[in-house]
């Protein structure tokens, strides 16, 4: 399994064409793999918000729907969570990105690069896709 960040699900419609292709590939290679993604909770809040900022409500709401059917969404480990956060430093958000990564054992996608370092120091597999991609889909494959 793999949990991927938001920053990886928002650069599907990032008008930054380099970006927005790479996280189009990786989906693609994850679909082909047939790899589950898991998310916590808390992506669901952060997605829409960053969608419906971009958007507006109705096609924020749409686009959700879409990614929704293509993952499944865990209760948020706040109890991990806040372990990361006190043992890292890191961002709350990220923190729970991160603890749902080593509550499921799953591998971290991010284009974040604090938190690809931050999940690393938390003993987590991650990859900072940007420049980590070829990397992360052999990894991938390996599963």
């Amino acid at each position: 399994m793999i949990v991927v960040d938001s920053s990886v699900w928002f650069d599907l419609f990032n008008l930054d064409l380099s970006r927005n292709t790479l996280a189009k590939k990786f989906f693609e290679e994850v679909e082909h793999l047939d790899i589950p993604i898991v998310e916590p909770k808390v992506f669901e809040v952060e997605f829409v918000g960053l969608l419906s900022r971009r958007y507006g409500k109705n096609k924020a709401i749409k686009i959700y729907n879409t990614i929704r059917e293509k993952i499944t969404v865990v209760a948020n480990p706040d109890a991990i969570a806040f372990k990361v956060a006190l043992d890292t430093g890191c961002r709350a958000i990220d923190s729970y990105f991160i603890a749902t990564a080593k509550l499921t054992d799953s591998i971290l996608i991010t284009n974040d690069r604090t938190m690809a370092n931050n999940a690393k120091k938390a003993r987590v597999e991650a990859y900072y896709l940007i420049e980590e991609f070829d990397n992360a889909v052999t990894r991938l494959k390996n599963i």
